[in-house]
């Protein structure tokens, strides 16, 4: 003996259209370009995160010349800024990724070394710490941009 369960000609055509949408978008998002990828990441908190960094970047070395009080704050904020944008998912383009890794990592240590000398009132940690940040976080950072920018423009 079977059972038949009735089910609304309305439920059956709702449950097949959401299938064949949540289908549909599942495909649509494997078959996004690189460029389309690109420019999701950078939409989706890349381009801010990118802002953020490059203004508290921008304030330790601003503030290079000036005492360890001015210096110790800015560079716990890019410290905590770099940390936020480790968060974010790979950037889409391998090269971008690589030269934004680097500035991450440029930026960790160097924030990280100056934050630290700041706290031990250590003038010369500090002066280290923003070397770091100057030489190997800004210029990788802007490396990083300017890949992102032709990866953007290879899509227009």
């Amino acid at each position: 003996m079977r059972f038949r369960v009735r089910v609304p000609v309305a439920t059956r055509v709702a449950f097949v259209a959401v299938t064949v949408v949540a289908g549909t978008s599942m495909l649509g998002g494997c078959s996004q370009s690189p460029a389309d990828r690109l420019e999701e990441w950078y939409s989706s908190g890349g381009e801010t995160q990118i802002k953020k960094l490059n203004e508290d970047a921008g304030r330790v070395n601003e503030v290079s010349m000036r005492t360890i009080d001015v210096q110790g704050p800015a560079c716990q904020d890019l410290l905590a800024q770099t940390a936020k944008a480790e968060k974010l998912d790979p950037i889409p383009d391998e090269a971008a990724q690589r030269y934004w890794k680097e500035a991450l990592g440029g930026f960790r240590r160097g924030a990280g070394e100056c934050a630290d000398g700041a706290a031990k009132k250590e003038e010369i940690q500090v002066s280290r710490g923003i070397r770091v940040v100057q030489t190997e976080g800004l210029p990788k950072l802007v490396s990083t941009v300017s890949m992102i920018k032709a990866g953007l423009a290879a899509a227009k």
